[in-house]
């Protein structure tokens, strides 16, 4: 039952980061997951380790930095969701990116290299303390300012299980004993799973996705595999050894129960790449196989539910914000409710296109490009910096033309002159929130257009 609980919470936690990398609320409520099943996983290892000079410290720092860590991350995941609905300038989020992830940085470097036993007890409490105090007073201050006012469930769902989870962890300063620490942790765990289903299926309602489909099949896949492997690991264990499990053989257990789990949850990019190798002189046919990829993984994801007509102009805006920033992911696009809008109907019959997953996906790209390419104030010219300019800018470049402006990383040997002005303008005269703002704006305007569109295209087929 251990080492189920232990495999639910790393399954939970990989699928969260999976599912949407660049969302850092799915990012940092999946890595708290993480931390907290390596932290149970530590736990179940700690008695076979007793006596042993070699294991037992590094196991007990472990143990230590996974008890606390996860308070950073759920911590995080909460703020980023109030920095996306007032700003990413909010003050809360800002002390948390800058103040306390790099506090818990050097606690943690400081905690792995604590070479004294009695320094190194007296930092892990004192650990314990600040990010007990901070966290409170962070989640006090988060439910009182007077930001965006949030629904109800959020405080719910997110401050209250922080606050007892902030609470269960420092009772571990006045209650050290092991068995109290276990039980700590499979609640702590227990919360951060209960939170984590939450913040799953809220940003994916959000995105116009459906989450449950998707969510089965990577558990049901999950167990399988874990079964398949980890059962044979297990069964030679027990019958070939005949006493039992030991330090070695219960690691080797876990070690072999998370490649299982990661295998099947990264099993997309794990096949893209095999395939990859193994078509290497058939590009042809490499095409096809990533199309069906493409395909088997969005079709548990799209909404058949979702009616693109019928939401209202600030939805319909939000799914247009999402899918301009995702011109060049056809996964993201083939997933978005927009691609069932009649405009899409209207253009895969007119074209003589099958209709698909990826056909759809292409038509939506398409669309958003030729609203974009609308804006251009004057055709025959290949850029502009003048003001009517400004929204065709924000948009083409960076999202069409593919252009970084703001990253430091970023060359430009390879674009074309107008856009190599481009990146200098950008770069030189507009700032990257102004620039953000644009886009925002600029994708407003593609919303009202398509929507008048949409339903003048449902007018003439009603009437």
């Amino acid at each position: 039952m251990q080492l189920s609980y232990f495999g639910l919470l790393f399954w939970f936690g990989l699928y969260m980061v999976n599912r949407d990398v660049r969302n850092i609320r799915l990012l940092l409520a999946g890595l708290g997951v993480i931390v907290c099943s390596l932290g149970f996983g530590v736990t179940l290892l700690m008695p076979y380790s007793q006596g042993d000079p070699f294991m037992a410290p590094p196991l007990s720092t472990v143990w230590d930095i996974c008890f606390y860590l996860p308070l950073v991350l759920w911590q995080g995941a909460v703020l980023s969701t109030v920095s996306r609905e007032e700003g990413e300038r909010n003050v809360l989020w800002q002390l948390w990116k800058y103040v306390l992830t790099g506090l818990t940085v050097g606690i943690v470097i400081w905690l792995a290299f604590a070479a004294n036993p009695d320094i190194y007890f007296v930092s892990s409490k004192a650990a314990v303390y600040v990010f007990f105090i901070l966290v409170t007073v962070l989640s006090i201050w988060g439910v009182v300012s007077g930001g965006t006012k949030r629904p109800f469930p959020f405080y719910i769902f997110n401050y209250v299980p922080l606050f007892v989870f902030a609470c269960m962890t420092a009772l571990n300063l006045f209650f050290p004993e092991v068995v109290w620490n276990k039980w700590t942790l499979v609640a702590n765990s227990a919360g951060m799973l209960l939170f984590g289903a939450y913040t799953i299926v809220k940003e994916i309602r959000e995105q116009g996705e459906s989450w449950l489909p998707d969510l089965f099949r990577s558990l049901d896949y999950s167990v399988f595999f874990t079964l398949i492997f980890s059962g044979q690991v297990a069964l030679v264990i027990l019958l070939g050894t005949g006493t039992g499990f030991d330090f070695a053989t219960l690691l080797l257990l876990m070690v072999s129960i998370m490649v299982s789990i990661a295998f099947q949850v990264f099993v997309y990019p794990i096949r893209a790449l095999l395939d990859n190798i193994a078509l290497m002189t058939f590009p042809k046919l490499r095409t096809e196989r990533s199309k069906l990829r493409l395909v088997e993984s969005v079709q548990v994801r799209i909404d058949g539910d979702a009616n693109p007509e019928e939401m209202d102009n600030e939805e319909f805006y939000r799914h247009i914000r999402r899918a301009t920033s995702n011109l060049g992911n056809l996964e993201r696009l083939a997933a978005s409710p927009l691609a069932q809008l009649a405009l899409i109907d209207e253009r895969l019959r007119k074209s003589g296109a099958a209709d698909g997953v990826v056909e759809r996906a292409n038509e939506l790209k398409s669309l958003l490009i030729e609203s974009i390419l609308q804006m251009k104030p004057r055709p025959d010219e290949a850029f502009g910096t003048t003001d009517e300019w400004k929204f065709y800018n924000a948009l083409y470049f960076p999202y069409v033309a593919g252009i970084k402006p703001y990253s430091v990383r970023y060359s430009n040997h390879q674009l074309d002159a107008p856009s190599k002005e481009a990146l200098e303008w950008f770069r030189t005269c507009v700032p990257e929130r102004t620039c953000y703002n644009w886009q925002n704006a600029g994708a407003r305007l593609i919303a009202t257009s398509l929507k008048e569109k949409n339903a003048l295209l449902r007018r003439n087929k009603n009437e």
